[in-house]
């Protein structure tokens, strides 16, 4: 009797010094740390577009175009799809300074009227022809205060750099626009982006 009193005895000790050790399917309860590079900032969306790798080529209304390195294209809003095909932003020169590629009817000279009366000009503008797709474009250069509308506030010190292409079947737009500074910024990038147009 003696003798199974202290067999118990000494199982309970055991298990006292050594919990979980006769139970192969015990499960740890300490939660598992999470390591620093295993968290993910939920701050910041992912971005819709990385990066354009150097050289790419992208479509866009039956023109390709080789996208510089570092634009990323944008998402468009619900107001903006069918009015505007693509929208690329520079972050490497600024977070103001935006791209927008769409095709329109109407004549030349209505269209860059029309984009005359966004710039309340503080200086007078210039103009010049260059070829897109094959065909000559008409570049026009305006600064001042720019006027984007849809409820959008007016900017002071703004620069427009806008390319209308005469294509067959309608008018192709190029239209940058931003803080001077942003805009000078990528205006070689641009013009080199336009002149790499080809039709598909």
């Amino acid at each position: 009797m003696r003798t199974k009193s202290s067999i118990a005895l000494l199982s309970i000790l055991a298990l006292q010094i050594c919990p979980g050790c006769g139970d192969e399917g015990a499960v740890e309860s300490t939660p598992p740390v999470m390591k620093a590079d295993s968290s993910v900032d939920v701050s910041r969306e992912t971005p819709v577009a990385a990066a354009t790798a150097p050289g790419e080529r992208k479509g866009f209304d039956g023109l390709k175009f080789s996208v510089p390195a570092g634009w990323e294209e944008m998402p468009l809003s619900q107001f903006q799809m069918g009015i505007i095909s693509a929208k690329f932003a520079m972050p490497e020169a600024g977070p103001d300074v935006t791209l927008t590629l769409s095709r329109s009817g109407g004549s030349l000279s209505d269209n860059l009227d029309r984009w005359r009366g966004q710039v309340t000009q503080s200086r007078g503008e210039a103009t010049e022809t260059l070829t897109v797709a094959g065909v000559d474009a008409t570049l026009i250069d305006l600064e001042g205060r720019f006027a984007a509308g849809f409820g959008r506030e007016a900017q002071d010190g703004w620069r427009m750099l806008g390319i209308i292409a005469p294509l067959p079947d309608q008018g192709y737009f190029l239209k940058l626009t931003g803080p001077v500074d942003q805009v000078e910024a990528v205006e070689e990038d641009f013009r080199a982006f336009a002149k790499s147009a080809q039709r598909d």
